[in-house]
Formats: structure tokens, C-alpha cells, sequence
């Protein structure tokens, strides 16, 4: 039943988000077994796997993730910077490059969609491209932010500090984002 298996992968991702792991691993590990091609839990185990230091394993989710939806630029996001840390050769960069496409085709059509903003800010954070991910974490969040969405922002940020510590750019967005809204 897919309904179950969005259901199983779904919790996963919350154990995920929430650091415990191991319940995370056991719902996305059973989601995929009811569907193999479930590329949202498997891009999610792959991410448990990242934020574990299992990064061999994680590699493996994410290349098959990719291969299920080669237009995922998330995926393609966590396998570049999952790549960079185990060898800093500048291969990354084209998986890097083809979520930074995505992301801005998909902010082309869309604007509004705060998730697709954040998302293409912190590819710019990885990639090194400080004024554009300045001008985007600013943009997305003037205005009314949902809570929720500052919170995904703030963690997208500190996970990638997990991997690259020194990285002053990524600290000082990171700030601007947990600073409390002004008004």
C-alpha cells in the first residue's frame, strides 16, 4: 500500500530530523522494503547515514535516489557535499551544479516557494557563491515566515556545518537565520 509506505518513510524522516537514528534507520529501512524505488526514503536513509558518518553508505542512497529521480536536486545536493567530504577532488562539483539548475529553474517558475529557496541558499552556501545565498536566506525571510520552515532552514545549515565547521559563510547565515524575526 503506498499509502503506507509515504506513512512509514514519513515517521522515518521525523525520527531523522528529530537525531534518532536508529528508529529512523528501522521505519525507512521497512518503507523501502515495501517499495524499492521509494527515492524519498532512500534519499532520507541516505541522509540518517550522512549525519551518522556512515558516508560510504550514504553515497550508495544517494546514488540510487538519483538514479530513481535524476531531478531531485536535493539528492543531488547531499551526494555533492557527501562527496567533498570524503575527497575534497572537485568532483562534486557538477552534482552540485545540476541542483543549483534545478533549484533556480524551479524558483524561475515559482518565487514563492520558500522550501525551493532555502534549498537553492544553501547550494550556494556549498558551492561558494556568497552573495547570491546572502541575497536568498534574506529574501526568504522578509516577511511572515512560518516557524517550521525557519527551523528546516536553520537545520539544513547546521548539518552542513557538521560537515565543513570552518566554514564562515554557512556560521554566519546560520545566525541571521536563528536570530529572532525584527519587528
Amino acid at each position: 500500500d503506498p499509502k503506507l509506505d509515504w506513512a512509514i518513510g514519513s515517521r522515518g524522516e521525523t525520527y531523522r530530523l528529530l537525531g534518532r537514528y536508529e528508529e529512523a534507520l528501522a521505519d525507512l529501512n521497512r518503507a523501502i522494503e515495501l517499495d524499492p524505488n521509494f527515492s524519498g526514503a532512500i534519499g532520507s536513509r541516505g541522509q540518517t547515514y550522512q549525519q551518522m558518518g556512515r558516508y560510504e553508505e550514504a553515497l550508495a542512497d544517494f546514488n540510487r535516489a538519483i538514479e530513481l529521480d535524476p531531478n531531485d536536486s536535493w539528492d543531488l545536493y547531499q551526494r555533492a557535499i557527501t562527496r567533498r567530504y570524503l575527497d575534497a577532488a572537485d568532483s562534486w562539483r557538477d552534482d552540485l551544479t545540476a541542483a543549483v539548475a534545478i533549484a533556480t529553474t524551479d524558483y524561475q517558475k515559482d518565487p514563492t516557494n520558500l522550501r525551493n529557496l532555502f534549498n537553492l541558499a544553501i547550494y550556494c552556501v556549498a558551492g561558494g557563491d556568497a552573495d547570491r545565498a546572502e541575497a536568498l536566506y534574506r529574501d526568504g525571510l522578509a516577511g511572515q515566515l512560518a516557524e517550521g520552515l525557519r527551523r528546516e532552514a536553520a537545520v539544513d545549515l547546521e548539518q552542513y556545518l557538521t560537515l565543513f565547521p570552518d566554514d564562515e559563510l554557512a556560521a554566519r547565515l546560520l545566525a541571521r537565520v536563528t536570530s529572532p524575526p525584527a519587528g
